[in-house]
Formats: C-alpha cells, structure tokens, sequence
C-alpha cells in the first residue's frame, strides 16, 4: 500500500482566492464555517459549515467569500490512482465519488465524525513502527466514510439564487460550445443583456470574467486532447483556438508548460504531468 494523499487544517482571514485554478488531483473539501460559495464545473456550491465537497481533479474552481471572519476547513488532495487502488470489484470506489464534482451537507454528529476520522489521518506519527500502515487503514476508513455520505441523494446540495439562475444558461451555453467562436457581443445578443450587465453579474456568482472561463475551459479541453493523442494543432482547433501560436502561447501561460511538452511528457508518463 501506502496511498498518496494530503491533508491539511486551513484557518485564516483572507481566504478568496484570488485566481481560478484546477488540480490534476481529486479535492475534499469540509468547511467548519459559514463562509461564502464555491463555483466549480458550472455550478455554485455554499460553503456553509458541514458542507463535504469532492472537487473531481482537472475541474476549474474559484472560491467566493462572505464577510466571515475566520474560515475553517479541510482540505485533502489525492489522485485517481489512489482510488483505483484501494477499490475492489464490489467496492468502485472512482465512480462513488470520483466520476463527478458532489456536494452533500452533513449534520453535526455527522460532521464531528468525519472531523475525527480527518484528524486520524492527519496526526498519525509517521516516524513509530506501523505508522504507514495505519496512515492508509485511516485514509481507506475517511473514504468509505464519505462514500456513505455522497451515495445519499438526501445530502445533495446546491445554491440556488437569482444570480446564478441568470448566469446559468450563459454557462450551459459555453459549456456546450466551448469550441465555436464567441465574444462578450456574441453572447449578450444572445442573452438579451447589456455586456456591461451580463459581466458583471457573471463575475460576481462566479469569480471569474467570461472570457477568463472561456480560456480556462478552452485549455483544459485542449489538455484532455492532447492526452488522447491529437497533435499541437489538432487539440487547439477543436478547442476554440483559431490560431495555433495563439493557442501555445495561451496553453504556456495558463499551465506553464509549452502544449508540444505536456504532449510528449503524458505520453511518457512524466511525473507531474496528467
């Protein structure tokens, strides 16, 4: 065994984040304060204390603060791997929580245990005989635990407020054509909205400008192509960009590696590269 996983006890005051960002690893995350919203792969999430979200890994997030004065949360991080490894054929453990982005609110009892079995995990003392051991016995305990959690359609939980049901079909939209051209006129035609209007409100629910989410989405699609194995060219034409060096600029500055690079690292299986 011993699974790749970490886990940390974020406190602090100035907690927005100030840039959307994606991980190539799964994200728990189990907020202990009423603290603002989570906008992840098209929808806003609440973080209110005992809100659990699973964050499926390459998914682009922005965290939205209240006025809270403290944030609590924990944060765990690890890959796909670690899930297929500790599944078996009766207990899939990547399609009960790693197939999609979930959110579940827990009760308090609920909550204070899955904190117990968080804290097992991240105070365990590495250095004694067996600690390895009982690191992924805890890890394997606090999964199975949350996939209780999340199998329950009763916990699911989104925001619902008269912003994000705006944005809402702007999102669906360039979800749904990511690829086509499309500008901030194009889209408020569209939508009936002043551009001014329609980017404001757009920023406000989701933290991000659209064109910024637009860029970000385009790259990770071309990301995922390029995985399949299209070249350069290919992955950023059918992700939106008309223009392949524009397309490798963009790639480099948003993932700090040129496209041609991650291509060949995936393909070798490169450590870092996903």
């Amino acid at each position: 065994m011993n699974f790749e996983y970490t886990i940390k006890l974020n406190r602090d005051n100035e907690w927005s984040m100030s840039k959307h960002h994606f991980h190539d690893k799964y994200e728990m995350l189990l907020s202990l304060s009423d603290a603002g919203s989570l906008f992840a792969g098209g929808k806003l999430y609440p973080l209110k204390r005992g809100t659990l979200i699973i964050l499926k890994d390459t998914v682009l997030h922005k965290t939205i603060a209240n006025d809270c004065d403290l944030y609590e949360r924990y944060v765990v991080h690890f890959s796909k791997d670690v899930l297929r490894e500790i599944s078996t054929k009766k207990t899939d453990l990547v399609t009960a929580i790693g197939s999609i982005t979930q959110c579940v609110r827990l009760a308090e009892d609920e909550m204070e245990y899955l904190v117990s079995l968080l804290e097992k995990c991240r105070t365990i003392d590495c250095d004694n005989f067996g600690c390895d051991l009982k690191r992924d016995i805890a890890f394997l305990e606090l999964v199975l635990e949350v996939s209780n959690f999340v199998g329950n359609k009763d916990y699911f939980a989104y925001v619902d407020n008269s912003g994000f049901n705006r944005v809402s079909p702007i999102l669906e939209y360039i979800n749904g054509n990511i690829a086509k051209d499309m500008n901030l006129d194009f889209l408020a035609e569209k939508f009936y909205m002043s551009k001014y209007h329609m980017s404001r409100i757009f920023k406000s629910v989701t933290g991000f400008t659209i064109m910024d989410y637009i860029i970000n989405s385009r790259i990770l699609l071309a990301r995922e192509l390029l995985r399949k194995g299209y070249n350069v060219q290919q992955a950023g034409e059918l992700s939106g960009f008309n223009n392949n060096a524009h397309f490798i600029r963009t790639f480099g500055k948003f993932t700090g590696i040129s496209p041609g690079k991650y291509m060949r690292g995936y393909r070798k299986g490169e450590k870092g590269i996903y």
